[in-house]
């Protein structure tokens, strides 16, 4: 494993099954609702490298993703 691995897998088990769940959904859209505090941009940021990661070859070019606040637009580019 590299040190990528062992991060993705380190943040990912940090998720509950519900996270888990849109994290893993490969194809199709995924709208994820939820309050302040709950997670929803680290799920965002784990569904991209998780579809990076996937045998389905997705490409950066083709995820689209969007976010409603500057606080999550900013925590997206960290991550």
């Amino acid at each position: 494993m590299t040190i990528n691995d062992d991060l993705f897998l380190e943040r990912y088990n940090k998720l509950n099954e519900r996270q888990k769940e849109a994290v893993e959904t490969i194809y199709g859209p995924v709208m994820v609702i939820a309050g302040p505090g709950t997670g929803k941009t680290e799920v965002l940021s784990m569904r991209i490298a998780y579809l990076l990661r996937s045998e389905a070859q997705v490409q950066p070019q083709e995820i689209l993703c969007l976010t409603y606040t500057d606080e999550a637009t900013n925590s997206m580019r960290r991550r």
